[in-house]
Formats: structure tokens, C-alpha cells, sequence
């Protein structure tokens, strides 16, 4: 009986160690070098001139309706739910920027640089029948345009439009369950209350303060949880008026079905240069933490007193930034596009084939430099996202930079993944996105690649052992910790078991650059070109003489 104790201690210190050995450490790497059989997902250009959006995502005007996510695996993930002000507005702010654009180069305001985005971008419209469409307006019903314009949305932004339908009783059986367990040691709890009402439609009510009215309806519905059936008539209707004011009416309930389409885009994201230990795991650090509403830059080296900044510091490639935190002095910390470029040159890491690529707009000469968001720790202190998706969130947030005071964001713990039903199936999935580069940089210079921009190693890299790996839609992660979130502090609140993945595509980075002819880009009246011309659209009352029109 010893011996055969003492054989089996070894046998599983044994096991033990070579379990050590082969287990897989986030941020530890031993391939770093990057393959170049595929384009680069980036945005290629000469030398910093500014740009415009081209692509194809709805703006809202309400910032109620969006809610933006930073969590573990670094991505974040843009919701708009859009209602009958969106969808009827769609086509004519989609036509609004197109004969503006087209005004301005008329007019000879601006000419193209670079790149033939915006052509392509002409073309999609006319090959979407955008103007047919939207001179179908008057004709057709109300249902029936707004349906029109959620197909062409969808067209344009393949898998990113997605019409929510989940079965009222599924959802007031679910919710039923859980205000049904709640002890009165809970309902005093805030943060109780907080996970119970957010509960209704877990991501897509994201409470975090409790107003008295919502409060006196919680509590209500606890009541009536105790003693009646979740398909009772009082408890079903409770929780749709309950589910009508924690959303501001934005989950209809139709049919038997809560309704509503949504537009979704994650995006990979680069943040702090630092890492923090969960667990005796290092992960990356996200800075700060819990729910951050946009700030207007009261101080800075460009013009201030709005949110949507834009930087004299040519890094930032004179594209719009949105910041949430003032870090002291001119510092803020913000949502502001990749921030470094990458020499193709002077980049050790950046593949052969990706070097040599020639300017599209002349042909005549090479492209000089490559923007590429690092997906990892990368930035003093910001959340950097590509150049191209930096333009697309501010083509989806609200015009006017007072409204923008209004816009929450919410930002996980490094260690909790965020959770969601995307599609609204009920299977819901740890948000990912499919863009596997990750690099180091020094005072804005690229220097080494974390890892190699294969899937499977860059997953082991992001997410350490913690991953099962399996063909895109088909990898897991097994152990998920999930976050509930207040003003300025987040909670690690449950961890869940083998949760699918959810890799969306990485989008297209549509921007077109340009050079001003009247006046110099990078002064006082560029910069209100600039700016100006990232806001029209619909709802916006375009200021024609800051695009110098006028």
C-alpha cells in the first residue's frame, strides 16, 4: 500500500508539472513573426492629411440608444438599437454625405489624396439603390420603407444588422426566475438591484443607476414574483412597462415577441501599455474601469470645449477623438484611432509582402506607411481603435458635441469577458472579433510583434489556457468571469463555464483622405472643416460655412 501511494504521488506531481509545462500564459508568446500571405487589415497612406468616413453605418441622434463595451480579449462592442427616427432617416443621411462630399470636390473645397475610397463608396450606393429607394419614400408605407432601409442597411453592412425577436414569454419566464429568489437582504442591496433589473434583457438593459421610479417598479415585481405565475396578466404586464422605461421604449413589445433591430460592429482595441495579474495571470490593463461618460476637452494644444477633438498632433492622424477621462494638464484619456504608424520601411516586424504596395490614387509612387491597431497593451493610457473605425464610431454617435456629454461607455475589469446574445436566439456567446495583430510600441514607434498573427497562437496569447480552441464559431472559453457595472467602478460579479466565441469579421476600414485647397488643413478653419464634415448627415443642420461653401 505504500508503494503504491507513493507511485501515485509521483505519477500526479508528474502529471502536474508537465501540465505546467504545456499549459498555454496570456501575453507570453515564443512565435512573433508575422505572415504575410494575406493583405494587411489596416489602412495604407503617404503622410497625414485628413480624411472622411465612407462607409455605410446609421448615426442616431439619441444617446440612449447606444451602448459601447470594452472587455477582456480587447475589443469593444458598438450597439445601436435603431428606431423609427433611424431607420427613416438612414438612405438620406447616407445620400446627405454623398452630394456633400461631392459638393465639396466640385466646388473645388477639396481634392482626393491616397486612396479611391470614396469612389467605391459612390458606387455601393448606386449598386444598393439608395436613391430609388429613398425616392420611394413617399409612395410606400411607413413599415414598409423603414423595412426597405433595414435591407439595404444590411447589405451594405454584411452581419452587422441584426432584427432582435425574443419571445415574450421566455423572456418574463426568465426574469420571473430570478425576482423570485430574491430575499429582502437583496432588494436592499444596490448592486442586487441593479443585476435584477438588468436581468429583463441581460446587454441590452445596462442600468447602472436605479431612478426612483425604476426602483418602486423593481420592487414591485419582486412582489408580484413571490406570489404570482410568470404568466400571470399583472406580472406580464409589469414587466413589459418595466421593460418599456428601463429601455426608454427602444424593445417594443410586438406580437408576442420583444422586437428591434440593431446595428452591431466590435472592433479590436488597443489599451494601456501595462499589464495587471488576475489569478496569477497577467492580462492587460485597461486603465480605468465601470461606466464613463464622454467629456467635452477643455484643454488641449487644438481647439477646445467640445467632445469631439481633434488633435494637432499629426499621430492621431487628424481624426476625431472622444474622451471620457481628464488625466491632468492637456492629458485626457480617450477613444481616438491607432495613434502610431507604422513605417514601411522602418518597421522590423511588418512582413515583405506588405511593404511594397503602390499608391492607388496616382500609381505613380509607393505607399509610405501602414496603420494597424495593436490589439493588446499599446497606449499611455487611451482606448485606440483603427483609424477607419475611429471615423465609423463618430459617424454613429450623435452630431452635436452637447448630446455627446450624454453618450455612457462601459468598461469591463481586465478580467471579465463580456456575454451577449447578438443575434437575439438565446445563445448567448464571449464577444471576439477576427483580427490577430499585436505589437509593442515606444514613444509612438513600433518596435517588436507580441506574437504571430496566426489564429491559434494569437488566441493562446489573448486568452492564455483559457481557450478551447475550434474553426471560427466553433472555440469556447472555459472559465468567464462577468462584470456588473456602476458609475466609475465595475464588480466582478459571476464566473460562467464553457461559453461559445463569437468571432464577428473584421470590417473595412472606408475612409477617404483629402487635402483642403483653400486654406491649410491643420489650421483653425481646416480643423472646423474637418470636424464639421464628420457631422453631417440627418439630423444635423449642416454649418455650410465651415466647409467653406458659403
Amino acid at each position: 500500500m505504500r508503494i503504491s501511494r507513493t507511485l501515485a504521488a509521483v505519477t500526479l506531481a508528474l502529471g502536474v508539472a508537465l501540465a505546467r509545462c504545456s499549459a498555454f500564459a496570456a501575453l507570453e508568446a515564443t512565435d512573433t513573426t508575422w505572415d504575410g500571405s494575406e493583405p494587411p487589415q489596416g489602412v495604407y497612406f503617404h503622410w497625414y492629411e485628413p480624411s472622411f468616413y465612407t462607409g455605410f453605418a446609421p448615426r442616431t441622434q439619441d444617446p440612449q440608444r447606444l451602448h459601447i463595451r470594452l472587455s477582456r480579449g480587447n475589443q469593444v462592442r458598438v450597439t445601436v438599437v435603431l428606431g423609427d427616427q433611424e431607420l427613416d432617416a438612414y438612405l438620406d443621411d447616407l445620400l446627405t454625405r454623398r452630394q456633400t462630399y461631392q459638393e465639396l470636390i466640385d466646388a473645388k473645397v477639396i481634392e482626393l489624396t491616397t486612396n479611391r475610397e470614396y469612389e467605391r463608396f459612390v458606387a455601393k450606393l448606386e449598386q444598393a439603390g439608395v436613391a430609388e429607394a429613398a425616392k420611394s419614400r413617399d409612395a410606400s408605407a411607413p413599415n414598409a420603407y423603414r423595412q426597405k432601409s433595414v435591407e439595404i442597411m444590411g447589405t451594405l453592412n454584411p452581419e452587422r444588422v441584426f432584427h432582435i425577436k425574443m419571445p415574450v414569454d421566455k423572456v418574463v419566464a426568465s426574469w420571473h426566475a430570478q425576482l423570485a429568489g430574491m430575499s429582502a437582504e437583496d432588494m436592499s442591496s444596490t448592486a442586487k438591484q441593479l443585476d435584477a433589473a438588468n436581468a429583463i434583457l441581460p446587454g441590452r438593459v445596462n442600468v447602472y443607476q436605479l431612478s426612483p421610479e425604476l426602483a418602486s417598479s423593481l420592487s414591485r415585481a419582486v412582489e408580484l414574483a413571490r406570489t404570482e405565475k410568470p404568466d400571470s396578466p399583472a406580472f406580464r404586464e409589469l414587466a413589459a412597462a418595466f421593460l418599456d422605461r428601463a429601455t426608454n421604449g427602444h424593445y417594443r413589445v410586438r406580437d408576442g415577441f420583444v422586437d428591434a433591430v440593431e446595428f452591431t460592429a466590435i472592433y479590436p482595441a488597443g489599451t494601456i501599455d501595462a499589464t495587471t495579474t488576475y489569478k496569477g495571470e497577467r492580462l492587460p490593463e485597461f486603465g480605468v474601469s465601470g461606466v464613463w461618460p464622454l467629456i467635452p476637452r477643455t484643454q488641449g494644444r487644438g481647439i477646445t470645449g467640445m467632445v469631439d477633438y481633434l488633435s494637432p498632433n499629426p499621430g492621431y492622424g487628424f481624426i476625431t477623438m472622444l474622451p471620457y477621462e481628464h488625466a491632468g494638464g492637456i492629458v485626457y484619456n480617450a477613444f481616438h484611432n491607432a495613434g502610431v504608424r507604422c513605417g514601411l520601411g522602418a518597421t522590423p516586424f511588418l512582413p515583405s509582402d506588405w511593404r511594397k504596395v503602390m499608391g492607388e490614387r496616382d500609381g505613380k509612387k509607393p505607399y509610405q506607411n501602414l496603420w494597424i491597431i495593436s490589439r493588446g497593451p499599446t497606449s499611455h493610457g487611451c482606448t485606440r481603435l483603427a483609424s477607419g473605425h475611429m471615423s465609423e464610431l463618430r459617424q454613429i454617435v450623435p452630431s452635436e458635441s452637447t448630446v455627446l456629454e450624454r453618450l455612457p461607455t462601459f468598461r469591463s475589469l481586465p478580467q471579465c469577458y463580456e456575454v451577449f446574445d447578438i443575434q437575439g436566439n438565446g445563445s448567448p456567446a464571449v464577444m471576439g472579433v477576427q483580427y490577430y495583430l499585436a505589437y509593442k510600441n515606444r514613444d509612438h514607434t513600433p518596435i517588436r510583434s507580441y506574437v504571430t498573427n496566426r489564429r491559434a497562437p494569437f488566441y493562446h496569447w489573448l486568452y492564455g489556457d483559457n481557450i478551447t480552441m475550434g474553426d471560427v464559431g466553433h472555440a469556447s472559453l472555459k472559465q468567464v468571469p462577468v462584470c456588473r457595472y456602476r458609475l466609475k467602478k465595475a464588480e466582478e460579479v459571476e464566473t460562467l463555464t464553457n461559453v461559445p466565441l463569437y468571432e464577428a469579421k473584421f470590417a473595412p476600414e472606408p475612409i477617404q483622405f483629402y487635402r483642403i485647397k483653400p486654406v491649410a488643413f491643420d489650421s483653425t478653419p481646416g480643423y472646423e472643416l474637418n470636424r464639421e464634415l464628420r457631422k453631417v448627415g440627418a439630423g444635423h443642420v449642416t454649418d455650410r460655412s465651415k466647409l467653406l461653401l458659403k
